[in-house]
């Protein structure tokens, strides 16, 4: 549950902060007070995209914070502790900066967080509807969608889908085969006599080879060099280690006058027994050492044929074992390779078990079609539609698709006698909006999420059917939290708690949203239904308004 929001330098806000209750919230305020405030900085907080217009005029950033509580073994719950985010005071803080440059950043629970992380918690965390919303019923996937989704048919459908890419998948290895079946072993002949041209060429490593024959090549510098440094070191009359023994006998003596000079014989000390075990390794490589013209003779023989391959096969000579693995590989996957007729065989049986799961979807959605549109019905009827009609259309497809078997449309009539057609045919603006409506809190009953944001989604409605739909939020606002953008005030007279935006005359321009107590619900609900002038009329009203939402608590309804 959303408990509350900061918001600080965003668009109109100054700073403030706003404290959100359980149950059905409304936020009312006049046009241009800046409703969407609110919702605004709440999508900001769940991921969505910003821009600088967020940023409050003068400001250089703007900073959001969202606070959620959340119960131990949520959906929620198991994401933060997967993403070892979890908190042990049980909530979950969500912010975002939005820089006037046009950039952002994010934390969770005061970790620095992506877009997509807070996307990803958001959905279990929230979900919006839009007065937009209705567009989506013209949309042909979306009865099929909203029949699932409130069926709980998610599992099943995810089945015909990978069921389907089976399918198709095996589909595309079985015509692979066939169209490799004539090149095949025509490639095997090849790769083998590539293998064992470098099969005993890979069994020795170029780079050592090389390294032992430039060592060959250098003999006589290599030894010039490293006799000169032993004589250097300890053979000489005035020899490097001689020169040192002196140096550690003169500073004996004073090291331990001063803390710098025991540091400086030690160091010397140190150097000396350095330069012991240099000169014997020294004399122990030298006296390892020969020349050998032949093994020279061999190495340089090796190494041409390491060249010669390589410009053969356009590689490096040293990259020839990893080609030679490559092709190892290769030929391995050609003789594994399945001949057409048992990859058709494959392909029959992954068929069998998409067509299977794609019968059984379609079996439970047609069972659950006819309760389900028989529930829109009775819910759409009390929004002033008294003579509304649904079904669900299942027509045959030509060729079943990872969707199933079926293409899905949802028939409407609002008269009687009229038989039902596709609602995008026959529903008029008015209609649809009302139909979406009660869809959208259908839908809402079997989120998993706890927070529902419907923004101005009672458009086009008025009187009666709005105070219909005000209760219909109410008693969803029993099981989770609503926030509701409403311009309604039969609707906002059901709420339990009500928000006002009220712009402040400020420079540059501001606004503020505080909750009301009863007698200022009563203002705002005679503001919303009489206008600037607040009556006498208007205020009976207002209170008529209220007295109905108690009326319906006290008889449980």
């Amino acid at each position: 549950m959303l408990t509350h929001l900061n918001l600080i330098n965003f668009a109109l806000a100054d700073n403030l902060a706003i404290d959100i209750e359980q149950g059905f919230n409304v936020l009312t305020g006049e046009t241009g007070a800046g409703k969407s405030l609110l919702l605004d900085a709440l999508s900001a907080c769940l991921g969505e995209r910003t821009d600088t217009n967020y940023v409050r005029y003068g400001s250089d950033k703007a900073d959001v914070t969202a606070v959620f509580s959340y119960q131990e073994h949520s959906p929620e719950a198991e994401w933060l502790k997967t993403h070892e985010l979890d908190d042990e005071s049980g909530e979950i803080h969500l912010r975002r900066v939005i820089f006037a440059t046009g950039r952002s950043k994010a934390w969770i629970n005061g970790r620095p967080s992506s877009l997509s992380e807070l996307k990803e918690l958001g959905r279990l965390l929230v979900q919006l509807y839009s007065q937009h919303s209705q567009q989506q019923l013209l949309e042909p996937p979306y009865p099929k969608h909203w029949l699932d989704r409130y069926s709980n048919f998610g599992a099943h459908t995810q089945a015909v889908k990978d069921s389907y890419t089976t399918w198709q998948s095996h589909i595309r290895q079985h015509q692979a085969a066939l169209d490799a079946q004539a090149t095949r072993l025509q490639k095997i002949d090849s790769l083998t006599l590539q293998l064992e041209e470098l099969e005993d060429v890979v069994q020795v490593d170029y780079k050592e080879i090389e390294q032992e024959f430039d060592r060959l090549s250098h003999h006589e510098h290599i030894m010039l060099d490293c006799g000169y440094a032993v004589n250097a070191l300890d053979e000489a009359e005035q020899n490097i280690n001689q020169e040192i023994s002196a140096i550690i006998r003169r500073l004996e003596s004073h090291a331990g006058r001063s803390e710098q000079l025991s540091e400086i014989y030690n160091s010397l000390v140190n150097a000396q027994s350095e330069l012991d075990d240099a000169s014997a390794n020294l004399k122990q490589f030298i006296d390892r050492q020969s020349f050998d013209p032949e093994r020279m003779e061999e190495l340089n023989g090796q190494l041409e044929i390491f060249h010669r391959l390589g410009r053969k096969y356009r590689a490096q000579p040293e990259d020839l074992k990893q080609l030679f693995e490559d092709w190892q590989a290769e030929l391995e996957q050609l003789n594994q390779l399945e001949d057409p007729e048992t990859l058709a065989e494959q392909v029959q049986q992954s068929h069998q078990v998409f067509l299977e799961k794609a019968q059984h979807l379609d079996e439970i959605r047609r069972e659950a079609a006819e309760p389900l549109a028989k529930k829109l019905t009775e819910q759409v009827k009390q929004l002033a539609l008294p003579e509304a009609y649904f079904e669900f259309k299942f027509e045959p497809l030509e060729q079943p698709s990872a969707e199933g078997f079926s293409f899905i449309q949802l028939l409407f009539t609002a008269n009687k006698g009229i038989p039902a057609q596709p609602l995008g045919r026959v529903a008029s603006g008015g209609e649809l909006s009302r139909i979406a409506l009660v869809m959208q809190v259908m839908n809402a009953e079997k989120t998993e999420a706890e927070v529902l944001v419907f923004d101005e989604i009672d458009v086009g409605i008025s009187g009666g059917t709005a105070e219909i739909v005000g209760r219909l939020l109410a008693g969803l606002g029993q099981h989770v939290q609503i926030l509701c953008i409403t311009h309604q005030a039969q609707v906002a007279a059901q709420s339990d708690q009500h928000l006002l935006v009220k712009k402040l005359q400020t420079d540059p321009a501001s606004s503020t949203i505080f909750a009301l107590e009863e007698d200022g619900r009563i203002d705002e609900l005679a503001r919303m239904t009489g206008g600037v002038e607040i009556s006498e009329t208007t205020l009976q009203h207002a209170k008529q308004l209220r007295q109905l939402k108690f009326q319906s608590v006290n008889s449980g309804s």
